[in-house]
């Protein structure tokens, strides 16, 4: 499957970092498949934790929907936890939220204090609007939900957001425990780091097949003339390999993205402040270190890369009128790269991380919707203590024991 379409801004400004291809059979405590930005983590955090790790893509390593993702770090989830409360119960939709609070802020001490570069992260505040009249009474009520479980968030009505933002909406939660981050530049300085501590890293290296050994102690990987022998295996694929995971867990979505030209934030009434709506699907916006606006929206079930690329043009010169629509004046914005990418989607909105029945030695980290980089990192944190004997406070709360699971 094609995971990008059109130009994702974050390859393109950096350049595609490249890694060796796995050459010879090779054993390891952790063979973790894809290269993406949870990959990273794992080989990150697996290695810091004294396991020899190794890391096989079957492309290019961050380049696929790690390069396309916006990275808006956010505690928020696609399901309001009044919704989610309804769907799995109280106590693990709370879990559910309090863990990306978590997350936020563990990534901002990691990216700050341990790693040599921060990846540009930057703590900033979200907007998530009332679409319509109709949501303005469940905003408030999921604003009081949040606060009942400690989180810090403001409840705004139309002439709030209008005086203070300029924003054009019937209401508004105001957060904190909000973050943007680069992806791409993230995930090579995640790999860095650990290969100075021995993780291993191979792209252009597609797995086809894993298998439990009789005696239960390993897993072969096969990886073309290739093996791998583990002693547990990690999928962390996104959404590529349908032999290597559960099936039928994931919906596969399209989202399209479009940013401007550096410089243009300085005239946004809200700052760096993210945006994002009640309305699904959603608009989003988030800015850069280089003071660039990114829009992105517009989500639909994927149909093909062909069908992405006819649509592509479409999609951002509606997504750049809803832009516009949410001030009460003009908003400097011009075009500079648009790009289409694909994420997965839960039932419920939560991902699967952790173990699965039918899968011996084997864990998973998949459909993480769109909070992709901070369910990287619980999941790199979930799998790490699993696998050292030790059990992390949200070990239950994304597992397979769920519905749908």
């Amino acid at each position: 499957m094609i995971l990008t379409t059109g130009q994702p801004f974050w390859l393109t400004e950096q350049g595609l970092v490249r890694y060796p291809v796995l050459a010879d059979d090779l054993s390891c405590d952790v063979a973790i498949i894809g290269g993406g930005i949870t990959g990273a983590f794992l080989g990150y955090y697996l290695t810091r934790a004294g396991l020899r790790a190794a890391v096989l893509e079957g492309r290019y390593v961050g380049g696929g929907s790690t390069s396309a993702s916006t990275a808006m770090c956010q505690y928020e989830l696609d399901e309001d936890l009044i919704d989610l409360r309804d769907k799995l119960g109280v106590q693990r939709a709370n879990d559910a939220y309090l863990a990306n609070v978590y997350a936020v802020h563990e990534l901002g001490r990691l990216c700050r204090e341990e790693l040599p570069d921060a990846c540009r992260f930057e703590d900033c505040r979200s907007f998530y609007l009332a679409s319509r009249e109709r949501d303005v009474s469940h905003l408030a009520d999921e604003g009081e939900a949040r606060r009942g479980i400690g989180i810090d968030v403001e409840y705004l009505n139309r002439a709030d957001l209008l005086r203070r933002y300029r924003l054009q909406a019937p209401a508004a939660l105001l957060s904190g425990d909000t973050a943007q981050v680069d992806p791409y530049r993230l995930t090579h300085t995640l790999l860095a780091e650990a290969r100075q501590q021995g993780l291993q890293v191979f792209e252009r290296t597609p797995v086809q097949q894993c298998a439990a050994e009789t005696a239960g102690e390993t897993v072969t990987v096969y990886a073309g003339a290739h093996r791998v022998r583990a002693r547990h295996v990690v999928v962390c694929t996104g959404y590529e390999a349908d032999n290597l995971v559960p099936r039928d867990l994931v919906n596969l979505h399209s989202t399209y993205v479009v940013i401007s030209q550096p410089g243009e934030m300085t005239a946004l009434p809200t700052g760096t402040a993210q945006i994002w709506e009640t309305a699904r699907p959603y608009l989003y916006t988030r800015t850069t270190a280089d003071g660039r606006i990114m829009v992105g929206g517009r989500d639909e079930v994927v149909k093909s890369a062909a069908f992405q690329n006819t649509v592509l043009e479409h999609k951002v010169d509606r997504l750049e009128k809803q832009f516009q629509d949410l001030f009460d004046q003009p908003t400097p914005f011009t075009r500079d790269f648009v790009w289409a990418g694909v994420y997965g989607e839960t039932s419920d909105g939560l991902p699967y991380i952790g173990a699965h029945k039918d899968f011996p030695r084997t864990y998973f980290a998949l459909g993480y919707g769109g909070n992709g980089t901070t369910y990287s990192l619980l999941a790199a944190e979930i799998i790490r203590d699993a696998l050292t004997g030790r059990r992390h406070r949200y070990h239950d709360t994304f597992g397979f024991d769920r519905v749908g699971g």
